[in-house]
C-alpha cells in the first residue's frame, strides 16, 4: 500500500437535495478523505428517468489534473453557464437515463485537496486512491452498492480509466458491479499516438507534404523509438515535443485549436472558460456544494507535474486485462480532434494484445446511425468497440451532444 492509512472519514451521508440555484436537479456532493490530509470531491446527479433502477455512470476529465466540472458544465452535465451567471438546463445530459457522478481526481484536482506528500506519481497510485474513493462514495450513497457501474471520461482519462478499471476487476469486490469502460479521445499508448500527430496533420493539410516527410515524420519516428527503449525522459520529451510543436507552432498559443482543428485556440485550454470560472468562484455556489473556503481551478499544474513521468506509459495492457475479465470497452474519437486523434486511436486499439486481437483488426467498419443518418462509423469484436464520431473534436459531448447521449445510452443499456 502506498499510504500507511486510508481514512474513510465521511463528512456526511449523501442525502439528495434540490436547489433552485442548480435548476432543482436532484443531487448530492461529497468529499471522501484519502490518506491523512487529502480528499476527492464528487458531484452526483440522480437519473432524470428512474434513479432507483438506472445504472451508475462516473465521469473523469483528464489533464492530468483537470477538473470534471469542465465536462459537467461544457459537455455532458445537466447545466450550461450563461454570461449573466444563470444556468440553462442541458437536454442532452448523461443523467437522462443514468445516475451520473463527476469526480475531481486525482487528489488536488478541482475542488479536491492534496497534501504534497500524497500527490499521485503513477497510475497504480491513481487506481489505489480511486478504489478508496469508490468505497467511500458507496458508503455515503449505499443505494448504488451492486448497481451496474460504468466508468467514462476523455483525454488523459485514457490513462486513468484503464488503470482504475483493471484495479476494480482485480479487486472483485461484490459491492462494485463494473460493467463497462468508455474512453473518449483517450491518451492510452503514447508510443503509437505520438507518430499519429504527423499523419493526422498531413492528411488534414495542417502541414505540407515537404514538412511532413522532411522533418515531422522522422522526428516523431525518433520519438517512438526513444519511448520504445525507455530513454531518459528529458530526451524523450524534447524530441517528442519538437515533433508536436513543428505542427502546432512554437508559440504559447497553438496555430489552431488542437482540440478541434476547425477552430482557433482561445485561452489556456483553447476555449473561453470565463463564465464557468466566475460561477464556481461564487461563495453561494461553493456553500451549496459544501466546499466553502476552497478555490476551484480548471487544471492543476501541481497535479500535472507530479505525474510528469506517467505521460509516456502505455496503458493498453490494462485495457486488455479488463477485456479479458469480460467487461466491455467502448473507445470513441471525434474526427476533428488533433490532440488525441482517431488515427492514434486506431493504432493503439489494433496493436493491443488480447485474445480477440486478430478478430478486431480484421473487423470491418459499419455506419453508426442516429435518426437514420450516419453520424460515425464503428467496428467491434467481442466486448471491444471502436467508434469514430463525425464532425466532433476532443469533447464529443460538447460538439455532438445528441449523438453522445445516444451513444452512452446505447452502451449502458446493451
Amino acid at each position: 500500500m502506498r499510504k500507511a492509512i486510508v481514512l474513510f472519514a465521511l463528512l456526511a451521508l449523501g442525502y439528495c437535495t434540490q436547489n433552485p440555484l442548480f435548476l432543482n436537479e436532484t443531487y448530492t456532493t461529497g468529499l471522501i478523505n484519502i490518506g491523512k490530509d487529502s480528499d476527492i470531491f464528487y458531484w452526483h446527479f440522480e437519473s432524470r428517468r428512474n434513479a432507483t433502477a438506472d445504472p451508475l455512470v462516473i465521469w473523469l476529465t483528464g489533464g492530468p489534473g483537470c477538473s470534471s466540472e469542465l465536462a459537467l458544465f461544457l459537455e455532458n452535465g445537466p447545466f450550461t453557464v450563461n454570461d449573466n451567471q444563470t444556468l440553462d438546463s442541458n437536454p442532452y445530459s448523461w443523467n437522462n437515463q443514468a445516475n451520473l457522478v463527476f469526480v475531481d481526481q486525482p487528489v488536488g484536482t478541482g475542488f479536491s485537496k492534496a497534501a504534497n506528500d500524497e500527490l499521485v506519481r503513477n497510475e497504480d497510485e491513481v487506481a489505489e486512491d480511486f478504489y478508496a474513493f469508490l468505497l467511500g462514495f458507496l458508503q455515503q450513497n449505499p443505494q448504488y452498492i451492486g448497481r451496474p457501474l460504468f466508468l467514462t471520461g476523455e483525454s488523459y482519462a485514457g490513462h486513468y480509466i484503464p488503470a482504475i478499471g483493471a484495479e476494480l476487476a482485480k479487486q472483485k469486490n461484490p459491492k462494485i458491479n463494473l460493467q463497462g469502460l468508455a474512453i473518449g479521445n483517450g491518451w492510452v499508448t503514447p508510443k503509437l499516438q505520438n507518430p499519429a500527430y504527423g499523419t493526422y496533420a498531413y492528411e488534414n493539410k495542417l502541414i505540407s507534404g515537404l514538412q511532413y516527410y522532411a522533418f515531422t515524420k522522422p522526428v516523431l519516428a525518433t520519438c517512438e523509438a526513444l519511448i520504445s527503449i525507455n530513454a531518459p525522459l528529458s530526451l524523450t520529451n524534447t524530441v517528442c515535443g519538437l515533433g508536436y510543436q513543428s505542427i502546432v507552432g512554437f508559440g504559447q498559443t497553438p496555430k489552431f485549436n488542437v482540440y478541434d482543428i476547425r477552430k482557433q485556440c482561445l485561452g489556456s485550454l483553447c476555449y473561453n472558460m470565463t463564465n464557468l470560472d466566475n460561477f464556481l468562484a461564487r461563495n453561494d455556489v461553493k456553500s451549496a456544494l459544501g466546499v466553502s473556503g476552497r478555490t476551484w481551478q480548471e487544471c492543476s499544474n501541481t497535479v500535472y507535474a507530479a505525474l510528469s513521468h506517467d505521460e509516456i506509459v502505455n496503458l493498453a495492457d490494462k485495457v486488455a486485462y479488463v477485456l479479458e475479465s469480460g467487461i466491455k470497452v467502448l473507445v470513441y474519437s471525434g474526427d476533428q480532434d488533433f490532440q488525441c486523434n482517431y488515427l492514434g486511436g486506431i493504432a493503439w486499439t489494433d496493436s493491443m494484445k488480447w485474445s480477440h486481437q486478430t478478430e478486431f483488426q480484421n473487423a470491418k467498419y459499419s455506419d453508426y446511425k442516429l435518426n437514420g443518418q450516419a453520424a460515425g462509423k464503428f467496428k467491434k469484436a467481442e466486448n471491444l468497440e471502436f467508434l469514430i464520431v463525425y464532425q466532433a473534436g476532443h469533447q464529443v459531448p460538447m460538439d455532438q451532444p445528441q449523438f453522445a447521449l445516444y451513444m452512452i445510452n446505447s452502451f449502458i443499456s446493451s
